[in-house]
């Protein structure tokens, strides 16, 4: 029969693999963030020395001797495969996390061109209206000054007619 000391102690290979991935999580982060770094230090620290810690005290209580060490029992592949599952749902999410970003730069690249072409057809109509603008300005200046002209050269006319004096008895 397994009792509880057994299965507590029987994980240290369990705790082996969590020190080797803390190790790794320690070397991606060690130039970015120094907070980072220190704890996953600490962690890679602890997860060894609670390792050789439940590897030595297996052997104290004759669980298992030095030769014995290597093959793993039942009770050490059930922390084996949790913490297996547990890194490999960590990459999935990972790889998920990277994959929804990438899709949001490409979402927020394409509303960022939308916008963009927007703004330039507005920038367009405004342009073809001010032209608009200004023609019809043009053209009412031009018919005003046609209307000048046309007043002017009636004056002028008036003026070269030549007089007519009557005179009267």
């Amino acid at each position: 029969m397994v009792d509880w000391k057994y299965m507590l102690l029987a994980q240290y290979p369990a705790c082996l693999i969590l020190a080797v991935y803390f190790l790794v999580k320690y070397t991606r982060v060690r130039k970015t963030s120094a907070v980072k770094s220190i704890l996953w230090v600490l962690l890679f620290g602890a997860a060894l020395a609670v390792s050789v810690l439940f590897l030595f005290l297996g052997i104290h209580y004759d669980y298992w001797t030095l030769k014995t060490l290597l093959p793993l029992g039942v009770a050490s592949w059930i922390g084996v495969a949790l913490i297996g599952i547990a890194i490999v749902a960590r990459i999935v999410h990972l790889i998920e996390k990277k994959r929804n970003q990438k899709l949001m730069e490409k979402e927020l690249k394409k509303a960022a061109k939308e916008k963009d072409a927007a703004v330039a057809e507005a920038e367009q109509a405004g342009r073809r209206a001010a032209q608009e603008e200004a023609q019809a300005l043009r053209l009412t200046h031009a018919a005003n000054a046609a209307d000048a002209e046309a007043k002017a050269s009636e004056v002028a006319q008036e003026a070269a007619a030549p007089i007519e004096l009557k005179l009267e008895e």
